[in-house]
């Protein structure tokens, strides 16, 4: 299993590369009539994410880290029989955290 800097500095590499292709979609908008859709990359992180997935063991059906990188909801899981434990999982290391205590215990 990464460690928690492993794993942090692969989601903040993925991260500023979306933040990167999404500046260059904003020139090219402001360069054309406005309906250019770029995108490249992709494929490389949707891998990256899967790889990510692997490592720290967590189902890639289940889409923790698609969820957590790309879904605009608050970032909270719940954990406990009744869903009675709320989980904070804000940051990446609160969501590696949350990987390493409550995900890989149930080997």
């Amino acid at each position: 299993m990464m460690t928690k800097e492993q794993f942090v500095k692969k989601i903040n590499l993925i991260q500023d590369f979306q933040k990167e292709q999404k500046v260059l979609g904003e020139l090219i908008g402001k360069l054309t009539d406005g309906y250019s859709l770029v995108e490249f990359g992709n494929n490389l992180i949707f891998g990256i994410i899967d790889s990510l997935s692997e490592d720290m063991k967590i189902n890639i059906e289940d889409d923790l880290i698609g969820w957590w990188l790309y879904e605009d909801v608050d970032k909270f899981l719940y954990e406990g029989e009744d869903c009675e434990t709320e989980i904070d999982v804000r940051t990446a290391e609160q969501l590696y955290d949350y990987m390493v205590k409550y995900l890989n215990d149930k080997d």
